[in-house]
C-alpha cells in the first residue's frame, strides 16, 4: 500500500512531529535547502517515529545549473556548486564530485537511502542521461541498503508521448540496478486558482510513466504531491510526499525564480468525498445544499467537530494536520485494493461521488440565481472531470481493461 511522507520545507516547527502521532505520516523528506543538514540530523535522530528506513534526504540538486542566488541554506555549504555545465560531468569536477561525496555522508546519518543527485529535466538530453550516470556511479561508489533516481520533470514533457516512451526506455535501459525513483513533477506557473486542474492527456502520460517505470521493477516515491496523491495511489506508489504550504505540494517554476511570490493564505478544508481542498466558504455552501449534510463531505478527520461547531477556531496549523490526515485516509481508501483493476474502479467511483455532490449544489445555485457561487463550485471541481480523462488516457496507453 502507498505511505504518506511529510515534504519538508521552511517553518517546520512540531508540523511533522505531530503528524507523525496523530496525522497518519509515515515518514518524511528533507529538504537541505530549507534547514541546515545539522539540524535535520539532530531533529532525526530526535523524533519518534522516524528512521533510516522512512526517512530521506531530497539532494536538490536541480538548483545547480541556476545562478546562486535562488539558495537559501544550500548556499551555506562551501561543496554546493552552481551554474554547472555540461563539460563539468563529463570531466568529473571537484564542484560535483565534493558535493555528491557530502550528500552520501550526509545521507547516511539519517536514512538507509541515498537519493543520488540529478538535474531538471525537460528533454531527454545531458540534464538526463547525466541524472542516471551519477546514479549509477553512486550504487558503484557508495554503500547503502537502497538508492533512489532523483528525477525532477518538466510538467510539458509528457504533452509528447514519444518524449515518454523514451524516457521510459533509457531509464530501463541504462539503470544499471532498478531501485527506487524519487519522481518530482515541476508545473507551469499560473494563476489557476484550482490547484488540481491540469491537461488531461499531459496527466495521463504522467500515470503511464509511473506505472511503466513500476512494472519495470523500480519502487517509486512521488515528491510534492496535492490532492492527486490519492489519484496517485492507483498506481502502487511506495510513497507519496506532501507539505503543509501549497509551495511544498505542487513544485512549480517559482523556485528557479529570484523575484519573490505572494498570496494570501484562506481557510480551507481537505475533503476527501469532494477530493477537494476546499474553502470553508465553498464547503458552506455546499452542506446548505438539500440532501447534502456534513458527514456527506467530511473526511473523517479529528478536527471535523471543530469545523462544524466552531470554525473559526481552527488555526492554519491545526488544518495542515487536518490536510495530512485526510490525504492519508484518502490514500489507503485507494491503494488497500490489491490490484490495479480494482483501484481505478474504486478511484472512478470516488471521482463520480465527488462530481455527483457538486452537481446537485451547483444545480440548486443555479435554481436560485446565485451565478457567482455557482461558478466558484464549478472551477472548484473541474479538475475531477480531468482525473476521468487521464484515466481513461492511461488505460488506453496501458491497455488496462
Amino acid at each position: 500500500m502507498t505511505k504518506l511522507l511529510a515534504q519538508h520545507g521552511a517553518a517546520k516547527g512540531r508540523k511533522i512531529t505531530e503528524g507523525l502521532s496523530t496525522a497518519g505520516l509515515e515518514g518524511a523528506i528533507f529538504s537541505p535547502n530549507d534547514e541546515k543538514l545539522s539540524s535535520i540530523i539532530d531533529y532525526v535522530l530526535s523524533t519518534e517515529g522516524l528512521n533510516k528506513s522512512n526517512t530521506f534526504l531530497d539532494p536538490q540538486f536541480y538548483f545547480s545549473v541556476y545562478d546562486e542566488g535562488l539558495l537559501k541554506k544550500l548556499g551555506e555549504l562551501q561543496t554546493y556548486p552552481s551554474n554547472i555545465a555540461r563539460r563539468d560531468w563529463r570531466r568529473k569536477s571537484d564542484s560535483i564530485m565534493d558535493y555528491i561525496n557530502e550528500h552520501s555522508t550526509n545521507s547516511r546519518n539519517i536514512s538507509n537511502t541515498l537519493i543520488t543527485p540529478g538535474f531538471y529535466i525537460d528533454n531527454v538530453d545531458w540534464h538526463f542521461d547525466y541524472s542516471i550516470d551519477i546514479y549509477n556511479h553512486c550504487l558503484e561508489n557508495f554503500e547503502f541498503d537502497h538508492y533512489a533516481l532523483s528525477l525532477l520533470v518538466d510538467y510539458s514533457f509528457f504533452s509528447n508521448k514519444t518524449n515518454v516512451d523514451e524516457f521510459i526506455e533509457e531509464i530501463n535501459d541504462t539503470v544499471v540496478e532498478k531501485d527506487y525513483i524519487y519522481l518530482t513533477f515541476c508545473y507551469e506557473n499560473k494563476s489557476e486558482s484550482n490547484y488540481e486542474e491540469m491537461d488531461s492527456s499531459n496527466l495521463g502520460n504522467m500515470l503511464y510513466t509511473i506505472y511503466r517505470l513500476n512494472q519495470a521493477g523500480f519502487k517509486i516515491i512521488l515528491g510534492y504531491t496535492f490532492m492527486n496523491s490519492i489519484l496517485f495511489s492507483i498506481l502502487d506508489c511506495e510513497f507519496v510526499s506532501s507539505g503543509w504550504f501549497n509551495t511544498l505540494r505542487k513544485f512549480q517554476k517559482t523556485k528557479f525564480d529570484l523575484s519573490p511570490t505572494f498570496g494570501r493564505r484562506k481557510q480551507r478544508y481537505t475533503s476527501v468525498p469532494l477530493l477537494s481542498y476546499i474553502t470553508f466558504e465553498d464547503l458552506k455552501t455546499i452542506v446548505s445544499t438539500p440532501g447534502i449534510e456534513y458527514d456527506d463531505v467530511l473526511s473523517g478527520s479529528s478536527y471535523d467537530t471543530r469545523l462544524i461547531e466552531s470554525s473559526e477556531s481552527l488555526s492554519f496549523v491545526d488544518l495542515e494536520q487536518q490536510y495530512w490526515e485526510s490525504i492519508s485516509k484518502g490514500v489507503l481508501m485507494i491503494s488497500e485494493s490489491t490490484t490495479i483493476e480494482k483501484r481505478i474502479v474504486n478511484m472512478r467511483t470516488a471521482i463520480n461521488n465527488a462530481i455527483q455532490l457538486y452537481k446537485k449544489a451547483i444545480d440548486v445555485l443555479n435554481e436560485k440565481d446565485e451565478l457567482e457561487s455557482a461558478k466558484r463550485l464549478k472551477n472548484a471541481s473541474k479538475h475531477l472531470v480531468t482525473w476521468l480523462e487521464a484515466i481513461d488516457i492511461f488505460q488506453a496507453t496501458a491497455v488496462i481493461i
